[in-house]
């Protein structure tokens, strides 16, 4: 293991690429590595917290003690150990190799520390992340656990059909849960936090390789993974892309000047996060195109424009890995309405983000990188920083205007890109300072016996303001915790120890269906009709119809089947009913539900009433003009909320004849007989 370089930083490296990519293997060693232990000592932090008996954080300050502790104890040994590596009376060199080892690994191991301290702790008494079951949370552990049943490219929703979405990390985290045992949605919380430990973990040695200092490396990382739980934690797999930002746009300066192990490096970060998060991708790959162009026109040449060629075609190799069956399916299969995802705008989107006029951590590091980047202009790594502001700015800008189309460009995700670009500045400006500033205003000062007074009271400070920041983090995720606490799980357990909801009965109504149909626990290939989103999200049965059009694959047909499930509500008779189902799948392909999990009375669906139960499963009799209730979802964007559930009731009627019924709770379990 090498010793960091604790000498000047801030040069313009990014203008001296590495052709020869020397190091290169190491350089992937380390990266791995820091992976690896951050994943490894993650996963051992979730493992033991889930065996405590912390009380709830939605009912109890004792897990945010813990929390903010935890927090302090992180940033006070990174910057002990930054300072005995910036000021050592023994050179850094001349340290026996354990102890080198040990400073390295320890900052490596820091961004992990502080998902662990700052999520894992005040998630450690409920099984589930950040927002529970509850609002976008609800597809995703639906994704996940179609990943964890069935890894490979099948949708989430629909049977037969490639998803859309992209899936890199929920296929990982299936493979993840088939390793432990878990079922898709217990396996969410703990790979939700190893996967943001390992990405601030790996951005240590990445840091490390642009800047030629372990310790501004160390602090960047350590920032970046702040900023990321703070702002968007609840979507994992987002955030992962959205921490590599910066290092690749700081990268792609590089890359377009002949760097080749930065020309593969950025093919791998956008053709990864292709399969991840393409919203993040667009916005990377454009900034990419605009420092190429800004370099080629600078420079008079076109090299900068075959290699971006290059990067742009080993990119899309990667990410066809992940999008290929989808691109082909789309070419040769009906569809319909796309572009659905982007019918939102929240009240941030109609706003510019602003964070260097906010009074905190965040705040300070970006005006000083706004004030960094206008003396430091001439740093090709200050330009690829503005670049990447600009483009995300624009973008900004444009996703308001787009709105006159239709639709949006989901412009309010930037904010996170956009603080995550100017704290990596406000670091660099602060080494930058440390090293150069002060030293050159006040020689008479500031000499070399002076220096490490000027690190300390740095250190001090920012170690401060980052505690405070830190510490505030479980704060401001209050509402998405409580939700964590207040959601039943898979089990019909919840994390707060209040009665749990109706979810208490999906385990009988998951019992039935496999017996009636014989399924052995093979769920995956039964289709199910069901507004109940928390069932399809714990149990790998495919959908009917998915929960909502912003998520609903394209190739689905979305609104088609909607169309179809209203007119089958009006449908009385048992065999026009089922008639109806076999037209359905055999004009449009789509296989017809085997189950229908509605809201209702089993007792009304025979003329005249007798047998069945009510809510409670009592017996009682029914009622011939009885309902089985199911609740209709609809894109009904521009207004916000943008979603409106609909009550549409089946008569019941319709089952008493070809359906096998059940009540279970407030459910009406009707299975198809075949």
């Amino acid at each position: 293991m090498t010793a960091p370089d604790t000498g000047l930083t801030g040069t313009d490296t990014a203008s001296h690429p590495d052709r020869t990519g020397r190091g290169f293997l190491s350089f992937s060693g380390q990266i791995l590595g820091a992976g690896a232990l951050a994943a490894v000592v993650t996963l051992a932090a979730w493992f033991v917290l889930a065996r405590t008996n912390l009380p709830a954080y939605s009912s109890s300050n004792v897990t945010k003690a813990l929390a903010s502790a935890g927090g302090v104890i992180v940033l006070v040994v990174l910057a002990l150990v930054l300072y005995a590596l910036l000021h050592a009376r023994t050179p850094v060199v001349d340290w026996p190799r354990w102890r080198r080892a040990g400073a390295t690994v320890l900052c490596w191991l820091a961004p992990a520390g502080l998902v662990i301290a700052a999520l894992a702790v005040p998630l450690a008494a409920t099984r589930l992340y950040l927002d529970g079951i509850s609002v976008d949370q609800a597809f995703r552990t639906q994704f996940f656990t179609r990943m964890t049943d069935q890894p490979g490219f099948e949708d989430m929703a629909y049977l037969g059909e490639p998803s859309f979405y992209p899936r890199l990390w929920f296929l990982t985290g299936g493979l993840f849960a088939n390793v432990l045992g878990l079922a898709g949605w217990a396996a969410f919380q703990p790979w939700s936090l190893i996967t943001l430990a390992v990405a601030g973990s790996m951005l240590v040695p990445v840091w490390h390789r642009l800047t030629g200092s372990l310790p501004l490396g160390s602090v960047i990382a350590l920032v970046t993974t702040a900023v990321v739980l703070y702002t968007a934690p609840e979507e994992p797999y987002a955030a992962v892309v959205a921490f590599g930002m910066p290092a690749a746009i700081v990268l792609a300066g590089r890359a377009v000047r002949g760097s080749r192990p930065g020309i593969a490096g950025l093919a791998v970060f956008l053709g990864l996060s292709a399969n991840l998060y393409t919203l993040y991708t667009g916005v990377s790959a454009l900034t990419v195109v605009v420092i190429a162009v800004v370099v080629a026109w600078r420079t008079r040449a076109v090299m900068p424009l075959v290699r971006l060629t290059v990067i742009g075609v080993g990119s899309i190799v990667i990410a066809l890995v992940g999008w290929a069956p989808y691109g082909l399916a789309l070419l040769t299969s009906e569809r319909g309405a796309s572009g659905r995802a982007q019918h939102y705008l929240p009240q941030s989107g109609t706003e510019i983000p602003v964070p260097f006029f906010h009074v905190n951590l965040v705040g300070v590091l970006a005006l000083l990188c706004i004030v960094w980047m206008v003396l430091r202009w001439r740093r090709s790594q200050v330009r690829a920083l503005v670049a990447g502001l600009v483009v995300c700015y624009l973008w900004v800008l444009a996703s308001m205007l787009t709105t006159l189309t239709g639709t949006t460009l989901l412009g309010f995700r930037m904010e996170l890109p956009i603080s995550l670009l100017l704290v990596t500045g406000g670091m660099m400006a602060l080494e930058d300072l440390r090293v150069n500033g002060i030293r050159r205003a006040y020689p008479q000062f500031v000499g070399p016996t002076a220096a490490p007074k000027v690190t300390a009271v740095l250190a001090i400070l920012l170690t401060f303001a980052a505690a405070t920041h830190v510490i505030n983090i479980p704060l401001h995720l209050r509402q998405h915790i409580d939700l964590a606490y207040s959601d039943t799980d898979g089990e019909a357990q919840r994390g707060d120890l209040f009665p749990a909801d109706s979810t208490v009965y999906y385990a009988d109504v998951d019992a039935y269906i496999d017996e009636t149909l014989g399924l052995g626990g093979e769920r995956a290939g039964t289709v199910v009709l069901t507004d109940e989103q928390s069932f399809m999200a714990y149990y790998p049965y495919h959908s009917y119809q998915a929960m909502t059009a912003h998520y609903a694959n394209p190739l689905g047909r979305f609104e088609d089947r909607n169309a179809e499930i209203e007119r089958w509500a009006d449908i009385s008779d048992p065999a026009e009913l089922t008639g109806a189902m076999d037209t359905a799948a055999e004009k449009e392909g789509w296989t017809g539900p085997d189950v229908l999990v509605l809201r209702g009375q089993a007792a009304d669906a025979t003329a005249g009433g007798a047998g069945g139960g009510n809510a409670d499963g009592e017996a009682g009799a029914g009622d011939p003009d009885g309902r089985f209730r199911y609740r209709l979802s609809e894109d009904i964007y521009p207004n916000d909320p943008n979603v409106r559930f609909t009550t549409i009731s089946f008569h019941a009627s319709a089952f008493s004849e070809g359906w096998d019924l059940e009540q279970i709770g407030p459910f009406v379990v009707a299975v198809r007989q075949r």
